[in-house]
């Protein structure tokens, strides 16, 4: 029989889902938002362009609220890409914590009879050699719409996370994941993804987000794309995933402070909050 991916409920246990992303590098994650949720991020988009439009974290405050910061999502987020270091420091040793940051957000439509999106690596722009030592990417798609084989389903090569560059994938090793609305596709950046043809005479939608180590560089500018009058609405927990924060021990630091702390002073350097970045 055919691998299949494994289907985990919104409250299965993050460990549990981590094996299986670790062995296969995709799973799904039935009922991942309601379909109220979906309905809110798709009149707060408007009209949905075909192909592949960003900086959805922008366009969406219920995206960038609700369905980024999905619990399950950000627990896996920091399984698989937070990084600790030791510091050493005149004398002294300190644990550094660099945590993950949003890399991109997009909206994928296929539009009726559309051609398939091309199978790929999301961690490519990371210039990763496979199999990774350490993973990049951790991306969710979710489903804003019934996704069937028949209107452009997932294509994913269920365990190509443990490829060596080498190996090419070929039609035989994929598998077309289908989706009901509110659905989500969890998957690695060293997974190989792509979108099936639509033969239908309807649209299908998937709305994502992929992250990346705080170490690392955005594939989406994220500073640019969501601008800060955006940005300083959203709660804290969105902010700093967005990348305002200090990847430790001082990575992304302005004038050594945290970013969320310059943004707020507004040029007043009376208020001015030095702080040890180590």
């Amino acid at each position: 029989m055919p691998a299949m991916v494994k289907h985990f409920s919104a409250v299965a246990d993050p460990h549990l889902v981590h094996q299986y992303l670790k062995a296969d590098g995709v799973v799904i994650v039935e009922g991942a938002t309601t379909l109220e949720s979906i309905d809110e991020v798709l009149e707060e988009v408007g009209t949905v362009p075909g192909g592949q439009s960003f900086a959805l974290a922008a366009k969406s405050p219920t995206f960038a609220t609700q369905l980024m910061m999905n619990p399950l999502y950000i627990d896996l987020t920091n399984r698989i890409l937070a990084d600790a270091c030791i510091i050493y420091y005149e004398q002294e040793r300190t644990v550094s914590i660099s945590d993950p940051q949003v890399s991109q957000t997009s909206i994928l439509s296929a539009q009726p009879n559309s051609s398939p999106w091309g199978v790929r690596r999301q961690d490519e722009c990371h210039h990763i050699s496979h199999p990774a030592k350490r993973e990049a990417q951790l991306g969710i798609m979710y489903a804003a719409n019934d996704i069937t084989k028949e209107i452009g389903a997932v294509r994913v090569i269920i365990g190509s996370n443990n490829w060596t560059d080498k190996r090419d994938p070929s039609p035989k090793d994929e598998y077309l994941a289908e989706l009901r609305k509110g659905d989500a596709l969890i998957w690695l950046g060293s997974t190989y993804f792509g979108r099936a043809e639509n033969t239908t005479n309807e649209s299908s939608v998937l709305l994502s987000a992929t992250a990346t180590a705080g170490y690392r560089r955005q594939e989406e500018n994220q500073y640019i794309a969501v601008p800060w009058e955006i940005v300083e609405k959203y709660p804290t927990a969105v902010q700093r995933f967005l990348g305002y924060y200090v990847s430790r021990p001082y990575g992304g630091s302005v004038e050594h402070m945290e970013p969320l702390d310059f943004m707020k002073v507004k040029g007043d350097w009376s208020k001015y909050i030095p702080v040890d970045l180590i």
